[in-house]
């Protein structure tokens, strides 16, 4: 396989359909998934493995998105990994293909893509602040999410994979250690729902992108629980 799909889990047994779907509809088809779930006690299992893609999907340990992640990289043999979580939505049959060719036809080491919501207008304003300081970040050092992150196998197991220490950001952090020279937005879109603003609040979330960049050098700050997930 060319690129292993790691999707962290729990309770997502509607998401990771629509997730699914997404993914068989795209062009480029050398990709396997790997589920990294903890514990869900919905059907988000029996819903993965009962879908027509379930010939390419391997189910392994997950628990903090960290903690998560980096156990579906190390089932990984890909060339590449592509971390995304299950409640987004790919409109962009090409977006794939389209990953592949950037990283390739540019040497690159991350891509991402830009983030929307499917299903609130004032998340959506938000994103767009997102999206805009990430692609500032293109000239400086690179910011991207767990939402997109589409990485190298062989620089992710170099810089270590993500902090597992971390309570939230653990994207962020991993994906500052990319040089700026290495990294680049594909010019898509991925849309997301609003649960975390539901749960977080609209002002807590701005908020919390806002401390999140005011502390990009503070690794203690990333350890604080923060009750985001």
């Amino acid at each position: 396989m060319t690129l292993s799909i790691v999707i962290p889990t729990k309770n997502e047994e509607k998401n990771i359909v629509n997730l699914l779907d997404c993914l068989d509809k795209q062009t480029f088809k050398d990709f396997d998934i790997i589920i990294s779930d903890a514990n869900s006690t919905d059907f988000t299992i029996l819903n993965t493995l009962s879908h027509k893609l379930s010939y390419k999907i391997k189910i392994v340990k997950g628990g903090l998105p960290g903690v998560g992640r980096n156990n579906g990289a190390k089932k990984s043999k890909s060339e590449f990994i592509l971390f995304i979580d299950a409640d987004s939505t790919i409109k962009d049959n090409n977006l794939l293909q389209k990953s592949i060719d950037l990283i390739n036809n540019k040497n690159l080491d991350l891509v991402t893509t830009n983030i929307s919501c499917r299903n609130s207008n004032v998340a959506k304003f938000i994103y767009f602040f997102n999206n805009t300081f990430q692609f500032l970040s293109k000239f400086d050092m690179p910011f991207a999410t767990g939402m997109y992150f589409f990485i190298r196998k062989n620089k992710f197991d170099e810089l270590g994979g993500f902090n597992e220490k971390d309570q939230f950001a653990e994207d962020y952090n991993l994906s500052r250690k990319i040089s700026r020279n290495k990294f680049d937005i594909v010019k898509s879109f991925v849309y997301s729902d609003d649960r975390r603003f539901k749960k977080t609040g609209y002002f807590g979330m701005m908020k919390l992108f806002y401390k999140t960049m005011k502390n990009k050098n503070n690794e203690s700050y990333y350890k604080e629980k923060i009750n985001y997930f």
